[in-house]
């Protein structure tokens, strides 16, 4: 009968393997990062743009979300079914994407109470979901591009409503974009060479 306990090293071994399957995933996910960098980017200038016109249903534009959200439902439940082993390090990205969503929910459903409050506290939702994303999954640009959408979340705490919209389209373009097209560049490299 064989010894089913694994040695220190080939554990170190099984996790490091998980790990660099789960970096390579999100590398391949990266679109999504592009995807929701653009939507809520295009949408924030747009809003900012119609209200500065004076359109009264300039809000019409954020509708754009619910549609990016089962979007993004129909992507994730298409990739995983051609996943075939789920690593620990997918179910902790999984859940940070549900306490992502459901948190999101919470500050834009409750934004009449949080009131001037309401998109300083969604560009530091983005700042600290990157922020963690990047670190479990050891990919600095998230990291560091995440991180520098908290003093962006400070300022808008300072600033009047207009510019608030302003700085949550940089905030997305720094923690989103910018390293949603790292991440593209990077899985292409890698693609390369395999």
């Amino acid at each position: 009968m064989e010894n089913e306990n694994f040695k220190p090293e080939e554990s170190l071994q099984l996790i490091n393997v998980m790990i660099n399957k789960a970096k390579n995933k999100l590398v391949d996910d990266g679109f999504l990062f592009i995807f929701w960098g653009w939507l809520v980017f295009l949408a924030a200038t747009s809003f900012y743009l119609l209200v500065k016109m004076e359109f009264e249903q300039a809000y019409y534009v954020w509708y754009s979300m619910p549609a990016g959200g089962i979007f993004t439902m129909i992507y994730a439940m298409r990739q995983s079914k051609k996943e075939n082993v789920k690593s620990f390090v997918d179910e902790y990205l999984m859940y940070i994407g549900i306490a992502f969503g459901v948190s999101l929910t919470i500050i834009l459903v409750m934004g009449w109470k949080l009131q001037m409050n309401c998109y300083p506290m969604v560009i530091l939702l983005y700042a600290l979901t990157t922020f963690i994303y990047g670190g479990i999954l050891k990919f600095m640009p998230l990291v560091i591009f995440g991180a520098l959408s908290f003093p962006i979340s400070v300022g808008a705490f300072f600033v009047d409503f207009h510019t608030q919209i302003l700085l949550l389209a940089l905030s997305v373009f720094v923690s989103y974009l910018i390293p949603g097209y790292m991440l593209q560049y990077k899985f292409k490299q890698q693609t390369k060479h395999v």
